[in-house]
């Protein structure tokens, strides 16, 4: 879970891009992870590029890599909601109330609508605290790390100003962390689906030019992106 401030956003409002969704490839729709009426945008946002006939899927930072499986099985029906949020250790790993997210992934089941896991295991992120980002290597961080731009690090040190208790590199380490696994998860995803919907804090979405977006387009080049908003 995430120690992130939300210092500036740049977001399009949904009914711009309503008749033209099909021109991106990754579609961010950001939240505060407790407030009920972003999950109700993200639920609107997917059910809407269903009925228009797209084929996209769904990748959520609620879910750790490594718990795929479960994933799968709940989607294809082999299993139950509760048989879903156990084996995926949803309650331990993510912890939120999941009835924010119940609606969403019962709507993809209904539809059958994949989910992808693309947050940082908990055990990865132990490692980074333990000996630095800079000394870890693993087949989930990009090889070299994206490092932060100056824009970045600045945004991070305005929330340090009310937490003078974090340690900043450390707290450095592991948002970074997140962008650059979650990024190449999205990466990866593009591989194998022509349109991923993005399910993802908006500390990590704070405009094209940063977090998430921007380790995407280096990593893929001129991917074509956007953030939507309910407004």
């Amino acid at each position: 879970m995430l120690l992130f401030v939300i210092l500036f956003v740049i977001f399009v409002p949904l009914i711009s891009y309503q008749n033209r969704l099909d021109t991106f490839e990754v579609i961010y729709v950001p939240e505060v992870h407790t407030k009920r009426e972003d999950h109700e945008f993200q639920l609107k946002v997917i059910k809407d590029l269903y009925e228009k006939g797209y084929k996209f899927v769904i990748a959520m930072e609620m879910f750790q890599q490594g718990f795929q499986g479960p994933l799968d099985e709940y989607i294809e029906g082999k299993i139950d909601e509760e048989e879903m949020l156990e084996r995926t250790e949803y309650r331990k790993r993510w912890g939120y109330d999941p009835s924010l997210y119940a609606p969403i992934w019962r709507f993809a089941r209904e539809k059958g609508i994949r989910i992808y896991a693309i947050n940082a295991p908990t055990e990865l992120m132990r490692k980074v605290r333990t000996f630095g980002l800079s000394n870890i290597r693993d087949h989930l961080i990009p090889n070299p790390v994206i490092p932060h731009t100056k824009d970045e690090e600045e945004n991070l040190r305005r929330y340090l100003r009310s937490h003078p208790n974090i340690d900043e590199r450390s707290f450095f380490d592991g948002q970074n962390t997140w962008d650059n696994v979650m990024a190449l998860a999205i990466v990866r995803l593009l591989e194998k689906h022509k349109m991923v919907v993005v399910f993802v804090g908006a500390g990590h979405v704070p405009s094209l030019d940063m977090g998430i977006p921007r380790r995407v387009n280096i990593l893929r080049p001129n991917t074509r992106q956007v953030i939507l908003s309910p407004k």
